[in-house]
């Protein structure tokens, strides 16, 4: 009785949604293909669970001592050659049953089929220590926040200039890693309007808990005009790459966190020192700006300057 409780409290939660048990709910085909195979390995599982547990209280109670003394062996049962084979032949179906069930799935898992109007276009993604950094097909760019179109499929190229890292956001996919050198590509498509959550999956340094990512699924006339509009916005580019980039470590006020205070730092009055610590990093402080082009770099470094005064004092 115990176990067929147990066996449907996991059961229960599962179906209940989050909880541990069941996968995001799914807001693209890939995401989709990734929850059939996870319902399919844990309905046998369970079963196997279930089955196996039943077996053992049957016997525990069929085969008990029933007052027989403790020196006196029970009925001994020698051979059952129908059973050998079925538990031999049973379990290598099961996996033959998965495995042909997730070849069948792992193509859309990793790059998901077409819309019906449209083409698909590239977005690269960078990940960096400790944020992440999309650059879209006319050159715009963004930290931290992904926009994409809906129901459009997004081709996406990941590299990293630093360290491993590994991009999910569990309601559109799988985990995709960023490694240093080699890019790696898969493709989605967001069928589910709204903002969905990420997080870096592999750990990459001291703030990597900090890595959070998020992916905003626009109406695809939204998302064209953002786009077009982010390429004339070097202040939002500056002011983000601000919060995304330099707040991670220094604060949001410039008053210092697991890096040095910036608010009132001399070091700001000095471009070319500043442009040189950007993209070469020094001591604990990485490269974070390695791979800026120069309109991200000045638009960072302008909105450093304007907000904390060129060192002269926090600008608010």
């Amino acid at each position: 009785m115990c176990v067929a409780l147990l066996a449907l409290a996991l059961a229960g939660a599962a179906l209940a949604g989050n909880g541990g048990f069941a996968p995001a709910s799914p807001a693209s085909p890939n995401e989709k293909g990734i929850r059939a195979v996870y319902w399919l390995i844990l309905g046998l599982t369970g079963g196997i669970f279930v089955l196996v547990e039943a077996a053992l209280v049957l016997f525990i109670v069929r085969y008990r001592s029933r007052g027989r003394p403790r020196e006196v062996e029970g009925p001994q049962l020698i051979g059952h050659t129908n059973l050998e084979l079925a538990w031999t032949a049973g379990p290598v179906l099961i996996l033959a049953v998965i495995a042909a069930f997730v070849f069948y799935k792992v193509a859309g898992i990793r790059n998901a089929p077409a819309a019906s109007t449209g083409g698909a276009e590239t977005i690269r993604i960078e990940g960096h220590q400790f944020y992440w950094e999309f650059g879209y097909p006319n050159g715009a760019i963004s930290i931290n926040t992904l926009r994409v179109p809906f129901d459009r499929k997004i081709e996406i190229e990941i590299v990293s200039p630093d360290v491993a890292h590994s991009w999910w956001v569990p309601e559109l996919g799988g985990k995709l890693d960023a490694i240093p050198g080699q890019t790696n590509r898969e493709s989605f498509r967001a069928t589910k309007l709204g903002t969905f959550r990420g997080q870096c999956a592999e750990f990459c340094g001291l703030q990597h808990a900090a890595m959070i990512a998020y992916v905003k699924v626009l109406p695809a006339q939204q998302y064209d005009a953002w786009v077009q509009r982010r390429l004339s916005s070097p202040s939002e580019v500056g002011r983000e790459t601000f919060q995304g980039v330099c707040a991670t470590c220094h604060g949001l006020a410039g008053q210092g966190d697991i890096g040095p205070a910036i608010a009132q730092s001399p070091l700001l009055a000095d471009r070319k020192a500043l442009t040189a610590l950007l993209r070469n990093g020094s001591g604990k402080m990485p490269a974070v700006g390695k791979t800026w082009n120069d309109a991200q770099l000045k638009a960072a470094i302008d909105y450093l300057r304007q907000r904390f005064r060129a060192g002269g004092g926090s600008g608010g």
